[in-house]
C-alpha cells in the first residue's frame, strides 16, 4: 500500500469517526435528563389572582315569597267597633309564581296568600265590671296579576282576587264567655306598582339561579259579604249540662272596604 493510498483511508475514518460522534452527542442530549429544554408558556398571574365574582342579572324572577301587610278602612260603623280602629291592618305571608310570559315586558302572575288580624278590646259593661272582646279574623286569598315592565326595576300590574275568611268573636271570660263564628267570602280589584333588585348568582354554575328582592306597594276595594253576628253562651259541642240561654244580636257587619296592601320578599 503506497502512502497516498494509506492517507486516504486514514481520512475516511477519521470522517466516519466524527460523523458517528456527532449523532451520538445529539441523541445524548435528547435524553439526557438535565438537558436544557424550552420552558412552558407562563399564564399570567392575574388568571390566578382574579376571584370569581357573583354574576348579576335583570331577568324575569319566576317565583317569590314575602311577608304581607294589608290595611283596610271599612265603611260600616259596626265594622269599626268591632275591629276596634278605623283602619285595622292585618299580617301574612304570600307566594308569587309566574305563568304566562308572551314578551320580554308583560307577564301574568298568580298568588297565594293568608292574612290574619287580631284585637283585644276591654269594654264597659252595664254592672261598671271590665269584660274583654276578642276578635280573630283570617283570610285566604287566590289572586291573579297582569304587569308590565317599564323599566327592569319597575312594573305597574293590575290585580284581581277572591278569598275566604272566618271570624272568631268572643266576650267575657272564662265560662261565662259568649261566642260567635261566621265565615265570609270576598273579593277585590286593585292596581299597584313592584320594584326589584337584580338577581345574584351566589355560586358559579349553570344552573344556579338568581335571587333578589322584591316590594310591592297596592290600593284597591274589597267587596266581602256581610255577617249577623249573635252571641251565645259556649261553642257548638261543649260539655252537656251547660244551662242553656238565650242568643245576644250584635247587628249586621258589612266588611267592604277600601285597602292598602304592602309585601316585600325574596323572589328567585
Amino acid at each position: 500500500m503506497t502512502m497516498k493510498q494509506a492517507f486516504s483511508c486514514t481520512a475516511a475514518v477519521t470522517a466516519l469517526s466524527l460523523s458517528a460522534a456527532v449523532a451520538f452527542s445529539q441523541t445524548m442530549e435528547s435524553s439526557w435528563p438535565y438537558a436544557t429544554r424550552q420552558a412552558p408558556s407562563q399564564r399570567p398571574t392575574s388568571d390566578f389572582l382574579q376571584p370569581e365574582l357573583p354574576v348579576t342579572s335583570w331577568n324575569p324572577f319566576r317565583f317569590a315569597v314575602a311577608v304581607e301587610g294589608q290595611t283596610r278602612w271599612p265603611q260600616n260603623d259596626a265594622a269599626k267597633r268591632l275591629a276596634g280602629t278605623r283602619s285595622p291592618t292585618s299580617g301574612g305571608v304570600t307566594a308569587q309564581a309566574e305563568i304566562l310570559r308572551p314578551t320580554n315586558r308583560a307577564a301574568a302572575r298568580v298568588d297565594l296568600g293568608w292574612t290574619t288580624y287580631s284585637v283585644l278590646n276591654p269594654q264597659e259593661g252595664a254592672s261598671s265590671a271590665m269584660s274583654n272582646e276578642r276578635l280573630k279574623t283570617n283570610v285566604i286569598t287566590l289572586g291573579l296579576s297582569a304587569r308590565y315592565a317599564v323599566f327592569p326595576w319597575l312594573s305597574p300590574y293590575l290585580r284581581l282576587a277572591g278569598g275566604i275568611g272566618w271570624d272568631k268573636l268572643e266576650v267575657g271570660e272564662g265560662s261565662g264567655a259568649m261566642h260567635d263564628r261566621q265565615i265570609f267570602g270576598q273579593g277585590s280589584a286593585g292596581a299597584g306598582i313592584m320594584v326589584r333588585s337584580p338577581g345574584l348568582r351566589f355560586w358559579q354554575s349553570a344552573t344556579a339561579p338568581f335571587v333578589g328582592l322584591l316590594a310591592q306597594v297596592e290600593g284597591g276595594y274589597t267587596v266581602a259579604s256581610g255577617s249577623d253576628f249573635a252571641l251565645q253562651s259556649s261553642p257548638s259541642g261543649s260539655a252537656q249540662g251547660t244551662i242553656p240561654t238565650m242568643t245576644v244580636a250584635l247587628g249586621h257587619i258589612d266588611r267592604s272596604a277600601p285597602y292598602v296592601r304592602f309585601m316585600a320578599g325574596v323572589a328567585f
